[in-house]
């Protein structure tokens, strides 16, 4: 089980890949709550607040990259032809992430909702993937939320993230695409 700790400061500490070990078995990944809930397992009462599938695990791993202006993990968790996207070469580099980085108040990027949809295609090598985003500028304070999708794929034995896609209507007038205008 991963725990998230800090979720009542507003100050989330997600956990390291490291530390996951899945679901539970026969029970289907819950998604990211507030509240914390008690589960038996192995005999031992534990207060885990989420359990991730490995899929969303690497949703949370990607934007805590973001968080840490990491981009050899960003680089690592996208897929070739993402990487190769003029949006993603853009808007995932360095320099873009600092000035993003620059403007939003700590924990930066706050990852919840994490939601599989439902696939469109047979491919059991295709899983898509709704979760929403939220971060607070630091100039006034204003808290945005960005409703995102993100496609992964298998490639071999790996999960790639394929696609990132922002679905909030305006989105491309937000700070993560406008981060000087939100100095």
């Amino acid at each position: 089980m991963s725990e998230i700790t800090n979720v009542d400061t507003g100050n989330i500490d997600y956990p390291s890949s490291e530390t996951t070990t899945g679901t539970l078995e026969g029970q289907l990944p819950p998604v990211i709550t507030t509240t914390t809930t008690n589960t038996q397992a192995s005999n031992d009462v534990v207060t885990p607040i989420q359990s991730f599938a490995s899929q969303q695990q690497m949703i949370l791993d990607f934007y805590q990259a973001v968080n840490t202006l990491d981009t050899v993990t960003i680089h690592t968790l996208a897929d070739a032809h993402l990487k190769q996207s003029s949006v993603f070469i853009t808007y995932y580099s360095k320099n873009w992430l600092s000035k993003f980085s620059a403007v939003v108040l700590a924990p930066k990027i706050v990852v919840s909702n994490i939601q599989e949809k439902p696939n469109t295609t047979n491919n059991p090598n295709i899983r898509n993937f709704s979760y929403t985003l939220e971060y607070t500028i630091t100039k006034n304070q204003q808290k945005f939320t960005e409703e995102r999708s993100t496609v992964l794929l298998k490639k071999g034995d790996a999960w790639k993230i394929g696609k990132l896609m922002c679905e909030t209507k305006g989105c491309s007038t937000m700070p993560f695409f406008n981060p000087d205008k939100y100095k």
